[in-house]
């Protein structure tokens, strides 16, 4: 059999695993995340999505900082009130709460002390976390439009 069709299986399985993702310039986070443009308002941040259970449940949890312009978006497996704790945080967020490319709630200044649970206000199926005091020092609200 020639070398190129013995490679042939090989190149569709990198092409099926990885290569989508470079091809197309997607970019992952240190903690094998890919990275998407959020606008929120009209400031945009660059979020780290996660999706799987594991990942959800540990969030942002020990990690040592959320620098500027960075954040974490969930994508939720159902569209229900959503529910989020401090659990393992050791810097503030803001969770803003996003339903039908708008934002519907932001818990603002989260400290990571607060031992309580914090609920979306409505069912949504998106959560984006941000540094403490985002949306103030952006000027985001209930309403405005996100996208990505």
């Amino acid at each position: 059999m020639p070398k190129s069709r013995r490679l042939l299986p090989l190149l569709c399985l990198w092409m099926l695993c990885l290569g989508p993702g470079l091809l197309y310039g997607e970019e992952f986070s240190p903690y094998g995340n890919p990275f998407v443009w959020v606008t929120v308002g009209r400031t945009g941040v660059k979020a780290e999505v996660v999706r799987s259970p594991g990942k959800v449940y540990l969030g942002l949890g020990y990690r040592q900082e959320l620098p500027e312009g960075r954040g974490m978006l969930f994508l939720m497996p159902r569209m229900e009130t959503q529910n989020f704790c401090m659990r393992g945080m050791k810097f503030p967020i803001d969770i803003i709460w996003i339903a039908q490319e708008k934002i519907i709630g932001i818990a603002k200044n989260v400290k990571p002390q607060f031992t309580g649970t914090l609920c979306s206000p409505q069912p949504v199926k998106f959560v984006l976390e941000v540094p403490g005091g985002f949306s103030d020092r952006h000027g985001l609200k209930v309403g405005d439009p996100v996208k990505w």
